[in-house]
């Protein structure tokens, strides 16, 4: 796919994950990425457990291809330099608690006056209004409060710790879609925007058809676990095998499942009502007996060439070696013994992770003409880092 962002310019002050998970997007699809970093350590990802070479695995995979400046914005000094380089960006992105880049003189307006076109987008955990808009958050606080938390789990349990942080990561695909819309509005009749990105908010439109599910049958009718995808079909649901593996049963329609109790050599389980109710669980029992007469290698033998939606739970390493993404181009090249799926929306970013500060001469110099000496006294000051 062609960088279709090739030409845009970001100045990306966001940290952790959200943001620059966004700013990776972005970068994939062709866009120039900034990274302004404050004194060390800069970005606490960077430090994040666990590492690849000398960072965080986390922070290299999200914020290589981009350039990094070290510089402290709360000095007047570093202010200043900020104004001054924002003109030669198309978007400024931050992700601070609301508030905070109008007290260092940097909100919308004040980079509004120096840049009138400028796309200022704000990620946040609550919003940039409402009643929570200062508190403190994360995913799993986000996920809590938009209600998509307590979906997940079975019956009489508690709600799962999810390892993938969706609020987060839908919060910065929002604002990448924001971004991206304001960017094509501004090609065709001109001006900036204030972009208020919400990860509570992208979280809860997320879960938006399992919220109105639960909310328009109410508590007494749906349970945790009973909902069609939540556990309570047992032609809907993770089996374990023989060698303790387990087994993906996503056979919703009655073809695939009608071709899946066959193999199972229970056709009888196909006259089962698909909708959730007492005679799902004899079902599960069943279901569950057979899955575990097979090792999950044997039962991918079995599988093969069949199409039921049956399929192994891989680990991520199973995942990475098998060909799908490989043959799709998206699988990227190890580094350090790591790999992962590059994002699917253009060429694999390149380049490592940026040092801290690795570029702040270079940016400096080449984007305000400073000479070496006034860089110099700058960083003695303690403005550049």
């Amino acid at each position: 796919m062609d960088p279709t962002l090739s030409g845009i310019r970001v100045l990306d002050l966001t940290r952790l994950l959200p943001g620059p998970y966004a700013s990776w997007i972005l970068a994939s699809m062709g866009a120039e990425v900034l990274k302004v970093e404050g004194p060390s350590p800069g970005d606490y990802a960077r430090a994040m457990p666990p590492h690849l070479g000398s960072v965080g695995a986390m922070f290299h995979v999200v914020n290589r291809g981009c350039r990094s400046l070290a510089i402290d914005l709360k000095k007047p000094e570093g202010r200043d330099l900020l104004l001054q380089l924002a003109p030669r960006f198309d978007v400024v992105f931050e992700q601070f608690r609301p508030g905070v880049m109008d007290r260092l003189g940097l909100g919308y307006e004040a980079l509004r006056a120096v840049h009138p076109d400028v796309i200022f987008c704000s990620l946040s955990g609550y919003g940039q209004d409402g009643p929570l808009r200062d508190a403190a958050g994360h995913d799993l606080n986000y996920q809590a409060h938009a209600g998509t938390l307590w979906l997940g789990g079975l019956r009489d349990g508690a709600p799962p710790l999810p390892t993938v942080p969706h609020a987060d990561l839908v919060g910065g695909i929002n604002a990448v879609t924001a971004i991206v819309a304001a960017l094509l509005r501004r090609e065709r009749s001109g001006g900036g925007a204030h972009l208020d990105i919400s990860m509570t908010d992208s979280v809860a439109a997320l879960g938006a058809p399992f919220v109105a599910a639960w909310t328009g049958l109410g508590e007494q009718a749906w349970n945790r676990g009973d909902g069609l995808l939540g556990g309570g079909l047992a032609n809907y649901a993770i089996y374990e095998t023989k060698d303790g593996q387990h087994l993906a049963v996503g056979a919703l329609e009655p073809k695939f499942f009608v071709r899946f109790a066959t193999i199972c050599g229970h056709p009888e389980w196909a006259q089962t009502p698909p909708l959730p109710g007492p005679w799902q669980e004899p079902l599960r029992e069943q279901v569950a007996a057979a899955v575990k007469g097979k090792t999950r290698d044997e039962w991918e033998a079995a599988l093969d060439g069949v199409d039921c939606c049956v399929t192994p739970v891989l680990t991520p390493g199973e995942a990475m070696d098998r060909p799908l993404f490989r043959e799709r181009g998206l699988r990227a090249e190890p580094t350090a013994g790591a790999t992962w799926v590059e994002y699917p929306l253009g060429p694999a970013t390149e380049g490592a992770a940026p040092q801290h500060g690795e570029h702040t001469d270079a940016v400096i110099a080449d984007e305000l003409g400073l000479e070496a000496d006034a860089i110099a006294a700058l960083r003695a000051a303690g403005v550049l880092h």
